[in-house]
């Protein structure tokens, strides 16, 4: 099930597990009408769903989630009885996981791993796979795919919902395209391409698929000399055990510049990201970059935890960074009719849709949310940008504005840090790029570089 962001996919699939009711139409299941009016309906009809956003008490052990959700208690929990099934299913798809471990505890691989682990346990005969790429590291995606490819061959259909173009190709056998709440094409991956896929997703020109690069590449030569942010000799020692230590990170970066920060995740990215933002306790020779809420700007890696109140509306979420500022002030109060007219102005600006400003940020799809984002990040024009994966979760079509976004503040004269585990994200816009690797740089290529070079940087071979 194929879509960009806000296309239907995951209303359609909660349809279907019973936690929203169609207003029409009908559905069959294994040839016979059905009736889907709760999650105990679907469960009875076979129907499992492993949510994006896992449904887990994060408090709480493993076994524990378990035995909430099995489905085979009713008024006498039976840990033990679960636990067997739980372990049974976990030697049938090579999984090691601690029933003891509490939940909040566990890496997000681990955490999905439980989450279908639960949803087995009622041995669904069809699986409904809401985005589970979102949140997994590109080795964790193929592990992924490995369970998938098991579970179909033990005979059960499998839904997998994404807006991933090489995805769905490498892993799927059909795929319906969603655009806009409605089927635009159903059609056997050996038929199609990740142009025709593309093209059938966001309608009009959005002929773009993963890779591609919809503007020019920055012109050799262009880049000032006096950089921007000028880092020497940066380190900061792990504060828990599941962090990477950073160490003798140099770094500059000029106006007009990107600077692309690729590797393999899980090697400094948010360490390096939060001593940027001086979240986290450094030392280091030189460390020098714009001062002020105006002079630097951040792209969060997570935007519902890190960029975003999601309570909040989103006219406000908007304005967050603008309320200290003394136009939209008097004295201790806030100008309400000034911060609406330029929350207004920047949902036009920057292509937030919503259908009120006063709704709440979180029930935006994650593109707009994405959007709140950037328009924040960038509408003060900064010096310095930071801006940590900033397509994650997001559709072609999505990513591709934020792409242009990124190249309209470095043409601006804002000095850009990309950092990704995308390679064909930073290999698309740096004008350099650094592998970071263990939390060192490895080494800094051009971004015309082989993907073979700079793989081997991001395996650690510091002589390619």
């Amino acid at each position: 099930m194929l879509g960009e962001n806000g296309a239907g996919k995951s209303t359609l699939m909660n349809i279907l597990r019973g936690h929203l009711r169609p207003t029409g139409g009908q559905i069959f299941v294994r040839g016979k009408a059905a009736r889907i009016a709760s999650p105990a309906d679907a469960t009875r009809l076979g129907i499992g769903m492993v949510h994006q956003h896992f449904l887990l008490v994060p408090v709480l052990s493993v076994l524990e989630n378990l035995t909430l959700s099995d489905p085979e208690t009713r008024f006498i929990l039976q840990p033990r009885k679960v636990a067997a099934r739980a372990e049974k299913i976990c030697n049938r798809l090579g999984w090691r996981i601690s029933l003891d471990a509490r939940v909040a505890d566990l890496p997000v691989g681990t955490q999905q791993r439980v989450e279908i682990l639960r949803v087995l346990l009622a041995d669904p005969s069809i699986l409904l796979f809401d985005e589970p790429t979102a949140v997994l590291a590109p080795s964790e995606i193929e592990e992924l795919f490995g369970v998938l490819r098991v579970l179909a061959s033990e005979g059960r259909s499998v839904v997998f919902v994404s807006h991933k173009l090489g995805e769905v190709t490498s892993l799927c056998d059909r795929v319906t395209v969603l655009r806009r709440g409605r089927v635009t094409g159903r059609v056997e991956i050996a038929d199609t391409d990740a142009r025709d896929l593309a093209r059938r997703m966001v309608g009009g020109d959005g002929d773009i698929a993963e890779g591609e690069t919809a503007s020019a590449p920055p012109q050799a030569g262009a880049v000032p000399r006096v950089p921007v942010l000028r880092i020497v000799n940066l380190s900061s020692p792990r504060r828990h055990k599941d962090e990477v230590a950073l160490a003798d990170i140099s770094l500059e970066v000029a106006p007009g510049e990107i600077l692309g920060i690729a590797g393999v995740d899980g090697n400094g990215q948010t360490e390096l990201f939060e001593a940027l933002a001086r979240l986290r306790p450094f030392r280091a020779a030189r460390f020098e970059m714009p001062p002020g809420r105006s002079g630097t700007a951040l792209i969060p890696p997570d935007r519902r935890r890190q960029g975003l109140a999601l309570s909040l509306s989103v006219a406000e979420n908007l304005t967050l960074d603008a309320v200290h500022l003394p136009e939209y002030r008097r004295g201790p109060f806030l100008r309400r009719r000034a911060l609406q007219e330029l929350a207004a102005r920047l949902a036009v600006e920057y292509d937030v849709r919503a259908v009120d400003l006063r709704q709440p940020a979180g029930s935006l799809s994650g593109g707009n949310q994405q959007k709140i984002v950037i328009a924040r990040a960038l509408w003060r024009s900064p010096r310095l940008l930071v801006a940590v994966s900033p397509t994650r979760g997001l559709d072609v079509a999505a990513a591709a504005y934020v792409h242009n976004r990124l190249r309209q503040a470095r043409d601006g004269g804002a000095a850009v840090i990309l950092i990704s585990t995308e390679l064909d994200e930073v290999q698309a816009l740096a004008s350099r790029i650094a592998v970071l690797y263990e939390g060192r740089i490895a080494g800094t290529l051009e971004p015309t570089a082989s993907r073979d070079a700079i793989g081997l940087l991001m395996g650690g071979h510091r002589d390619a």
